[in-house]
């Protein structure tokens, strides 16, 4: 698998960079790069290339991003963000406030899915790769920010992790939404395994359900485009 896209909305794609790991180029213009890119989310530590690669094969150029915005600090979403940031584009990294002492590498990161009991068992049986490399000058997001760049608004969506963040394009009717739910196979809630706080999941799942948007696209699966804002909220009513 590699350099797989799909256009989203004008100027919004969504970028495989792995196996069910999905990362999203944003057009601040809406158009091309002529006044920036915002990248959503960077995918392992490894992945940082083939991000790359696929932007250059949409035709754009990588050289112009301007913003890295992280949905959280996981390393299937950060591991390529210091990466990045030591690149010759210096774009300014971003993530929630109450994950931002993680992604700086100013905390240690707790992770629910590896922390003990099953969870631990089964990581050190599939081997996951190494936490995030620290980004020390990241910065903070917070709830309703509107970016100038990008038009992008700041979601704050606890529960996967406590600083959680989705991105709202309202402009171009796009809900990037991390982990806030699942797509594979079907759309659902995530695991509890994996789960910081799971009432501020669901009452997360509930607040998304009242935005407005056409297209939900996530982290991890294929992105809804068909009934997106119906579909979630029989999520939340579930």
């Amino acid at each position: 698998m590699d350099n797989r896209t799909e256009q989203l909305a004008d100027g919004v794609w969504r970028v495989e960079v792995g196996f069910y790991v999905n990362t999203f180029a944003v057009a601040n213009d809406g158009r091309g790069d002529a006044d920036g890119l915002t990248i959503v989310d960077t995918g392992l530590a490894h992945h940082g290339s083939r991000l790359v690669r696929s932007i250059r094969l949409l035709g754009l150029d990588p050289r112009a991003t301007t913003e890295v915005l992280l949905t959280h600090w996981h390393r299937d979403h950060a591991g390529s963000a210091a990466k990045l940031a030591r690149s010759s584009a210096r774009p300014r990294v971003a993530a929630g406030r109450a994950d931002l002492a993680v992604v700086r590498g100013q905390a240690r990161a707790r992770d629910t899915l590896t922390a003990g009991g099953t969870g631990a068992r089964l990581a050190a049986r599939i081997g996951l790769p190494a936490p995030a490399e620290p980004v020390p000058d990241a910065v903070p997001l917070d709830d309703g920010q509107r970016l100038a760049t990008s038009g992008i608004e700041v979601v704050s969506t606890p529960g996967h992790t406590p600083g959680h963040c989705a991105f709202l394009l309202p402009d171009r009717g796009v809900l990037l939404a991390g982990d806030a739910v699942f797509n594979v196979w079907r759309l659902a809630r995530g695991s509890r395994l994996a789960c910081a706080d799971v009432a501020a999941r669901d009452a997360t799942i509930h607040a998304l359900a009242g935005r407005d948007f056409d297209v939900l696209a996530l982290a991890h699966g294929p992105a809804v485009t068909h009934a997106a804002k119906d579909r979630l909220a029989r999520l939340a009513g579930a």
